[in-house]
């Protein structure tokens, strides 16, 4: 191929860059608008990046990757609780021997002036989900249920640990980890396990109590829909948790 057909081809590709980069900018810029809208009409606080939200909860999604952002935030009450609602990503480089990227050895490798990945064999992963918190009536011990088999990361619980219920069915589906038994089999009653068991939000939405908050997440990029629909759970979870667990 010739020079003139060289031109063409770094032409061409610049063209799709920047094609790709103008939707991405038109569809964040209309992301943007509609979450502002809806803020405004719901009587919430929008911001478009808040850095505060990527260290604001432990245990999964969080704690993972590097480049982590929070993006499109809510914050304001729902039914009657303090909410917030953002997306949040990370990005996990992976290159030989599937070594992962952390954030410090992306640090590190900026402060030694290296601004480039230094294999041409990794590639990098995009994690994004929609991470929704009420505040609960009083800070609580940490109760986390996920699907059994899903990952799962806890940081910085001291003595948070798997849990085994009496029934069978329960721990099957779903896998516990807590730091105060009392508090896990407090919430996580007859009626609540029956309820769990039926309901498709509880197979497919995992849940955390962490200290002040309920902490419910999907892996999928946000929009109003799915804020509604992780907020209405929450919500429930709430309502169903019985009185005396917020009483000293």
């Amino acid at each position: 191929m010739g020079d003139l057909g060289n031109v063409l081809l770094i032409v061409g590709a610049l063209a799709v860059i920047g094609a790709l980069t103008w939707y991405r900018w038109q569809a964040h810029k209309k992301k943007t608008g509609e979450f502002t809208a809806a803020a405004a009409e719901r009587g919430w606080e929008y911001q478009a990046v808040d850095e505060s939200r990527t260290n604001r909860f432990l245990g999964t999604p969080f704690g993972e990757g590097h480049s982590r952002r929070a993006e499109h935030v809510l914050r304001g009450t729902y039914r009657g609780r303090t909410m917030q609602a953002f997306e949040y990503s990370y990005k996990e480089t992976r290159g030989r021997g599937d070594h992962i990227y952390s954030e410090g050895y992306e640090r590190a490798n900026r402060r030694a002036g290296n601004t480039e990945h230094i294999s041409p064999h990794q590639r990098t992963k995009t994690s994004t989900f929609t991470v929704v918190a009420l505040l609960s009536p009083a800070p609580r011990p940490t109760l986390e249920l996920t699907r059994e088999g899903w990952g799962r990361k806890l940081l910085g619980m001291v003595g948070v640990r798997d849990l085994q219920l009496e029934s069978e069915q329960f721990n099957k589906t779903f896998h516990i980890r807590t730091n105060d038994d009392k508090f896990a089999y407090a919430i996580l009653n007859p009626p609540m396990m029956e309820w769990m068991l039926a309901d498709q939000r509880a197979l497919s939405i995992p849940f955390r109590f962490e200290r002040g908050d309920i902490v419910v997440w999907v892996e999928e990029k946000i929009d109003l829909a799915r804020v509604d629909h992780l907020l209405d759970y929450a919500s429930e979870i709430l309502d169903r948790t019985p009185d005396f667990v917020w009483k000293d």
